[in-house]
């Protein structure tokens, strides 16, 4: 099944040469909490509520002048529309992430799960085979 069923809502994108304070803005909105970097059509970064917090708040950054390009994880860690979610959730262990950019065959942005929803889903698939596994086990046998 398809990865790109987790996203709930289109992809939120901002330009490497917006600042953070108007893509903080855009995060809030959205209720998002990450935008893709898009130069053309051309995925070319990520940017975080994390990336905003250690590289401008912490960093004593101003906001209002500084660039996204200038804080955005690159490149944006991908995966293709049919990626399983067990490997997208081993893919976001690997690299400590929490969103993964979803591009189609042509590289076209589909979605950017966040972790919270392939866990969700990892998590709903366990507890189904749970539920399998029980109702095996209480399944009376031939002639029970």
């Amino acid at each position: 099944m398809s990865l790109i069923r987790l996203g709930k809502k289109s992809p939120l994108t901002v330009a490497p040469e917006d600042t953070v304070a108007e893509a903080s803005r855009a995060l809030t909105e959205r209720r998002v909490g990450a935008a893709t970097v898009v130069e053309g059509d051309r995925v070319i970064g990520i940017v975080t509520e994390r990336d905003v917090l250690q590289k401008v708040v912490a960093a004593d950054c101003n906001p209002k002048t500084t660039k996204v390009r200038d804080i955005m994880s690159s490149p944006a860690i991908s995966i293709s529309l049919n990626t399983s979610v067990a490997t997208a959730a081993a893919l976001m262990r690997e690299h400590h992430i929490r969103h993964l950019v979803v591009l189609d065959e042509h590289g076209a942005l589909r979605g950017v799960p966040a972790l919270r929803y392939v866990l969700y889903d990892l998590l709903d698939d366990m507890e189904r085979n749970v539920g399998d596994l029980v109702g095996y086990i209480m399944t009376d046998g031939p002639g029970g």
